[in-house]
């Protein structure tokens, strides 16, 4: 049995880990990641799927990961290359009616205005709003997670209170209909509130995970997304090789069978083939179930916090098909056998409200429910390198609100099923693709939970819905602040804050924290301010009636892009 000294040992080398592991190589630290899979990346990965094309098995656009950590680590310097779609996002609904969000606000108001006049004035007020929650909440991503008092202080101080009530406790639905008068529309936005998520959009608290995924940023852009070259493994390769060269290793294929604990202090790992190694302190990126309840040797909790990690809410799930296919869809109400930008960004495929309520009452039951909203991506479309046939494309299809438990038989006896059903709605928007299918790979809750390691199948590691599971109390009170009560022991997972997503976040952060101890500085890690003399003009005059429809105004003309652009950043 090998015995090996390090720093700090990974368990995982999903995307926190390795944002994790190159913040402490860069300040000296020998660190060593070991994957229990034969591929880096976890949920963050890309996998030929199926044979001539290459998917981004779970998660699919960059939307979320933070510029500062791009630029920290210079991971475009290390290969990341990613592409923002023109069109970025569009609702399709079975008439042939359909929505467009683009990356100039101007083309999206008429788009919106098109399909329902008033919504054009009502989505830019929104939109302010978001931004708004989102320059806020930026402010405490980076760091130890605040309280809820703190948070609230924070809100009220920027005279802000109705906006924590809305975006911090009330519901996608509440929220929305503030301001969207369409149904369909409605249906469209509050998708981003339903990922992952064990709820409706009535679901008190499903605003905050909405507000959470959608005011993302891409090249600084405000609610902007890329596709990078080489799929969602291009991030992590990236991480990857700027580990190694700060003198990082990484073991693949490698499981971890237990944390080491000696005379109450995290002391190494030993794995599933039996070797032991040993290190300074450890480091776990898997979910806090794995990390606190599996992976621990009883009684090395103290019972109460043993309590709260198995009491952590890790319901809600979601399921994808990857198709390689040899034609493009001909969506209805579109030319057929034209390319355009209906294939180039984020499809939402029939939202509306009523049917997340009915998938929402199906999934409370373990059924699957006879409609279903999806969501289909083309990126071959954007990045042809991904496939090794010109003329054939990637296509990937996801559906939300799933339930992990089925009431009859389980996800591998009822697989094709499902995926044979999701493919019949599929086909009422794209009627040409049924002869067009070369190959599928169908990833279930139970494949998230079985294969990507990922408890119950939950892309958050847990639940991100009421603030009972967010900032301080996340991912438990005893272990919120990336320690858990075994000294040497540490979390970076997205199972802490601030959360779920491909935002490197936590990685960041959990890296802070554990530099800040190395240093012996107890405080909190100090957050990253709100720059109230750079926006609290704007945002006072965005507030008004008068500066609502001025800013409408502005965004609508063409003339004004780049004035727009610039209030995005």
């Amino acid at each position: 049995m090998t015995v090996q000294e390090f720093d700090a040992v990974f368990v995982g080398a999903g995307h926190n880990s390795l944002v994790c592991a190159n913040y402490l190589a860069r300040a000296g630290l020998n660190v060593l990641l070991l994957e229990s899979r034969k591929t880096i990346g976890g949920a963050c990965t890309s996998e030929e799927l199926v044979p001539g094309g290459t998917f981004s098995s779970c998660s699919y656009i960059q939307m979320m990961l933070s510029s500062d950590i791009i630029s920290d680590l210079e991971l475009k310097r290390h290969g990341l290359s990613s592409t923002a779609p023109a069109m970025q996002e569009m609702g399709l609904w079975d008439d042939g009616q359909h929505v467009m969000l683009w990356q100039e606000i101007d083309k999206t108001l008429r788009s919106i205005e098109a399909h329902h006049k008033n919504d054009g004035e009502g989505f830019m007020r929104f939109a302010t709003r978001l931004k708004r929650f989102g320059d806020l909440t930026q402010s405490v991503q980076f760091g130890d997670p605040p309280s809820r008092a703190a948070l609230e202080q924070l809100f009220g101080e920027a005279g802000e209170t109705e906006l924590f009530q809305e975006f911090m406790e009330g519901s996608t639905e509440a929220l929305l209909t503030k301001y969207i008068e369409s149904d369909r529309l409605r249906g469209l936005m509050m998708f981003m509130g339903l990922v992952s998520t064990w709820g409706s959009p009535h679901t008190p608290g499903t605003a905050y995970v909405y507000g959470y995924h959608a005011v993302g940023e891409f090249e600084r852009a405000f609610g902007r997304y890329g596709l990078p070259a080489g799929g969602m493994g291009m991030i992590t390769q990236s991480l990857l090789r700027a580990l190694v060269e700060r003198g990082g290793e990484v073991r693949v294929d490698t499981k971890v069978d237990q944390i080491l604990i000696e005379s109450g202090r995290a002391v190494g790992v030993r794995l599933a083939s039996g070797e032991v190694i040993r290190a300074s302190m450890v480091v776990s990126g898997t979910d806090p179930t794995r990390s606190l309840v599996n992976m621990l040797p009883d009684g090395a909790l103290p019972p109460a916090a043993k309590a709260s990690a198995e009491k952590i809410d890790q319901r809600g799930s979601m399921a994808r098909i990857h198709l390689l296919v040899d034609a493009l869809p001909d969506y209805v109400g579109f030319t057929p056998g034209t390319v355009g930008p209906q294939h180039q960004g984020l499809n939402i495929l029939g939202p509306s409200p009523s049917l997340y309520e009915k998938a929402w009452e199906a999934q409370q039951k373990g059924e699957f429910p006879d409609d279903m909203i999806i969501e289909a991506l083309i990126p071959s479309v954007t990045h042809p390198g991904l496939v090794r046939v010109p003329g054939t494309h990637t296509l990937s299809l996801g559906v939300q609100q799933l339930p992990f438990d089925l009431a009859h038989g389980d996800w591998d006896s009822r697989r094709d099923e499902w995926a044979d059903k999701v493919l019949e709605i599929y086909f009422r928007y794209a009627p040409n693709m049924r002869n067009h299918i070369l190959g599928r790979h169908v990833i279930t809750p139970l494949d998230l939970h079985r294969t990507y390691g990922i408890t119950r199948g939950n892309i958050n590691h847990m639940s991100m819905i009421g603030l009972e599971n967010l900032f301080d109390q996340r991912p438990t009170p005893e272990t919120s602040h990336y320690r858990t009560p075994i000294p040497g022991y540490y979390l970076c997972g997205a199972g802490s804050h601030p959360g779920g997503g491909v935002t490197g976040m936590p990685g960041h952060n959990s890296a802070q924290r554990i530099l800040a101890d190395l240093a012996g500085k107890e405080d909190d890690l100090t957050q990253r301010k709100f720059d109230k003399a750079d926006r609290g003009l704007i945002d006072g005059i965005l507030k008004t009636d008068v500066g609502q429809k001025l800013g409408y105004k502005v965004a609508r003309s063409r003339i004004f892009r780049g004035l727009t652009e610039r209030l995005s950043k």
